[in-house]
């Protein structure tokens, strides 16, 4: 009865949203993408706000669809969508390969808005970025106060009100005791985020692209955020998050000084992305299941989940596992479930081998993306393409220990969304042409 409601209130308001400029239907995507805003679910699934808002920006995306499919990250991911579909003939869980699809058309339909609007009216995405970012603030606050206070986390996210902020199952789940760092006294997601580690993710990158829209534009409030928001990271009490936060930085500092040949900084920044994966697999697991923290199962784990990852790639190569294959086969190596812990090895476990390799193509692309960009004539534009380094430096590699998925969680996909399309239209030849 009420996703009847829902519906009839809601298909009205589509239609008159329509009419609203990009930048003001962005800015309502941008902003319900940070409490999601859960009401209804369908067929058990739950389905936020933030999930159905990127309707509202299809119109750009017919219309620039044939130039921005183009793009070799945006095709990628189409090709992934494409893998992902088949997949779904021999997967035991459609729901989440339904699920998985939708999310990487939204990425796209939400980094093409962003490029559209940033060759036009540049000055109105980072205004509405910003707002966005004031958002991102509030839930780090909310890290801070339950880090201080555990029994006001438990009475807060434990109650019905945070269904909204969540979904039905993930408070369902929390409620059955489901193993999980949500119950380590010295770590806090804030009201948003069960898992300290996605939200030391979140509010990092949000605090890098923050950093960037100071960098090019000097806007004192952006600087404020991303002070405040790089802050907060120390609060969640994620170690990878901390090592992150202070590693990625010093980094950037050092590109922008040297003066080295393009072999060495080649050499350099491959050695520089293998330490920081290094540091995501070694502390996805023990961090994310502090159970095993307190004994010599942690290694023990990780060599687990491997073993169990190499002999279902020798039985099944090209087609993988299908979605929720996976899970369905982990039982036979372990009494308690583990997810993958890597981007690459749960893509192929879901869509196969060609899947795994759109994977690291997207990867390999938005990093070209971003070192063309620091090769621009603009100086905005190169600052803001440092900025989408240390934010896909920061979530590709965090994504090699956790399971975030190779565009993030439905949070993080958004700061990713930003920074590529922004960097997309900054890298794009005409783009003088188009600013306001």
């Amino acid at each position: 009865m009420v996703e009847v409601l829902l519906a009839g209130i809601g298909v009205p308001l589509f239609f008159m949203c329509l009419a609203l400029p990009l930048r003001h239907r962005l800015l309502m995507v941008l902003v319900s993408s940070v409490p999601q805003i859960y009401l209804i679910q369908i067929a058990g699934a739950d389905v936020s706000l933030a999930f159905l808002l990127p309707i509202l920006l299809l119109p750009e995306f017919i219309k620039n669809a044939n130039i921005f499919l183009a793009k070799l990250p945006i095709l990628a991911v189409l090709v992934l969508i494409c893998c992902s579909i088949i997949s779904l003939l021999w997967s035991g869980a459609k729901s989440a390969g339904i699920r998985d699809i939708a999310y990487y058309i939204e990425f796209i339909v939400i980094a093409n808005a962003v490029y559209v609007l940033a060759r036009t009216r540049e000055s109105e995405l980072y205004k509405i970025t910003n707002i966005m970012l004031f958002f991102v603030c509030l839930q780090a606050v909310t890290i801070v106060l339950f880090r201080l206070n555990e029994t006001l986390e438990l009475s807060i996210v434990l109650s019905p009100i945070s269904k909204y902020a969540m979904g039905d199952n993930t408070l369902a789940a929390l409620l059955e005791g489901v193993r999980n760092n949500f119950y380590d006294p010295v770590k806090a997601g804030g009201i948003l985020f069960i898992n300290a580690n996605a939200a030391a993710c979140y509010v990092g990158i949000s605090s890098f692209m923050a950093w960037g829209i100071f960098k090019a534009y000097r806007t004192k409030i952006s600087l404020l955020m991303a002070i405040f928001l790089w802050i907060i990271v120390f609060f969640t009490g994620s170690k990878a998050g901390v090592l992150f936060s202070v590693l990625i930085p010093l980094f950037i500092v050092y590109l922008k000084l040297q003066k080295q040949t393009k072999i060495y900084m080649s050499v350099f920044c491959a050695i520089f992305a293998l330490m920081l994966i290094s540091i995501g697999v070694i502390l996805g697991v023990t961090e994310r299941y502090d159970f095993l923290n307190q004994s010599a199962e942690t290694a023990e784990t990780r060599y687990q989940i491997w073993g169990y990852a190499f002999d279902s790639f020798i039985n099944s190569p090209l087609m993988g596992q299908g979605f929720g294959g996976w899970e369905e086969n982990y039982s036979t190596f372990s009494n308690y479930y583990l997810p993958p812990h890597n981007t690459l090895i749960f893509l192929w476990s879901k869509s196969g081998l060609l899947a795994a390799l759109m994977g690291l193509l997207f990867i390999a692309s938005c990093l070209r993306v971003a070192f063309k960009g620091i090769r621009n004539q603009q100086a905005n534009a190169r600052q803001l393409s440092y900025s989408f380094i240390m934010v896909i430096a920061w979530l590709f590699a965090h994504g090699f220990g956790e399971n975030f998925g190779l565009i993030g969680e439905q949070h993080q996909m958004i700061i990713l969304a930003i920074m590529l399309g922004v960097c997309l239209a900054n890298n794009s030849l005409k783009m003088s042409a188009h600013r306001t």
